[in-house]
């Protein structure tokens, strides 16, 4: 066999040997992501569900009536209030560093802690610009930027038609469908958001007419699409 034909063999053999290796290592890599991903996340998610943080949280939501820091201080330095606010917050922080490094995907983590983060931001925010001014100059800034801009994309009330605080006692109206029907043929100025996850639409693809269907994964990268102009009725059945 000419010596050329040879060289241009194994070349080609060369080549796809390349080939194959990169694409093993890629695989490799893949799956190494996958599975620091998978551990991330369950280490985020036992903290988050587990009865200390729980309880930190809910005082933070529905017990902290402070709203500035030296009040904060005053009846809180040293006791349970203070290590909710460090405990609650310092967790948000550390998600938002970890989304930052690329560890954790926005989106997806959002979907499930989104509404508590923003909840919880709105209780503690006056207290932590304030204590950045004199305790820790950067203190949750990874928290602040975990949040989504849309904050009503992941709790409705917080909309301009927001009738109740999130996470209080008194929870959004409901509104039945024949009452729906009746102030849409009257003329009201309604919008129809459908949130049922795709498999529940694939199963049961009939919607209300000109409703706009809004899987909650979506909502923030389609956030845009949800009219300000009118009431928004949210239905998933």
């Amino acid at each position: 066999m000419p010596w050329d034909a040879v060289t241009s063999i194994a070349t080609v053999i060369s080549m796809v040997a390349f080939i194959l290796t990169a694409l093993y290592v890629r695989a490799e890599l893949k799956a190494l992501d996958k599975d620091r991903y998978l551990t991330v996340t369950h280490e985020l998610f036992n903290i988050w569900q587990s009865k200390e943080f729980m309880e930190a949280q809910l005082w933070l939501l529905h017990r902290l009536k402070e709203t500035n820091w030296a009040d904060f201080v005053s009846n809180h330095r040293a006791d349970l209030g203070e290590s909710a606010f460090h405990r609650v917050g310092s967790f948000y922080d550390r998600v938002g560093t970890l989304v930052r490094l690329g560890l954790v995907n926005k989106d997806e983590i959002l979907v499930t802690i989104g509404p508590h983060a923003i909840a919880v931001w709105r209780k503690i925010r006056v207290l932590v610009e304030e204590v950045r001014q004199v305790e820790h100059s950067t203190l949750f800034a990874d928290f602040e930027r975990l949040l989504p801009s849309c904050h009503e994309c992941y709790v409705p009330e917080l909309g301009p038609e927001g009738r109740v605080a999130p996470f209080s006692l008194r929870q959004p109206s409901r509104i039945a469908l024949a009452e729906a029907k009746s102030r849409l043929d009257r003329g009201d100025p309604l919008a129809f958001v459908d949130v049922r996850r795709a498999d529940e639409v694939q199963a049961e693809p009939h919607m209300l007419p000109h409703a706009i269907w809004l899987p909650p994964e979506d909502a923030v990268k389609r956030s845009d699409e949800l009219p300000h102009d009118r009431e928004i009725l949210v239905y998933c059945a």
